[in-house]
């Protein structure tokens, strides 16, 4: 039986599944003790990425309405986290930016997962290590070609 470059990407997936779990549990614990929601998260993530974005664009990439972008903002400026301001050119455009203490909490959680992934990548051998970096290598450049096609969106039915 031939194996498909579909089926040897599902198995590849399945095997990572147990891994990204963890991680994602992980990462929602760091953020809970830290009195973040994931959205509020996501939302420190995108303006690290992309800098001072208009609350209108943040709404859209979060995927929520203006309103839920606004109190969730709200939330994280009250934390002083985010802060907003009026753009010069058109005082009607809100932006939103990390504060430095914004920062600083991205940069204590980062360095917590990066010690995890270093002790779990100092488990494997000089050899598994290096096929590992070659993997992770191909993975970017594949992602690199992907990044300008559309995500293929996945309905979910209701629980």
């Amino acid at each position: 039986m031939t194996v498909t470059a579909s089926d040897r990407a599902t198995e590849i997936i399945d095997a990572l599944a147990p891994l990204l779990a963890h991680q994602r549990r992980s990462w929602a614990a760091r953020c809970q003790a830290h009195g973040l929601s994931m959205t509020g998260f996501q939302v420190m993530a995108l303006l690290e990425m992309n800098g001072v974005l208009p609350m209108t664009r943040l709404a859209a990439e979060i995927g929520v309405a203006l309103p839920n972008a606004t109190g969730i903002v709200g939330r994280l400026e009250e934390r002083g986290i985010v802060e907003r301001t009026r753009d010069a050119g058109d005082r009607r455009l809100v932006l939103v930016g990390l504060t430095d203490a914004g920062r600083r909490l991205i940069g204590e959680m980062e360095a917590v997962r990066r010690a995890r992934m270093t002790r779990l990548i100092a488990t494997l051998d000089a050899v598994q290590q290096e096929r590992l970096l070659q993997t992770v290598h191909d993975l970017r450049i594949a992602a690199t070609h992907l990044q300008d096609q559309p995500d293929i969106s996945v309905e979910h039915s209701p629980a």
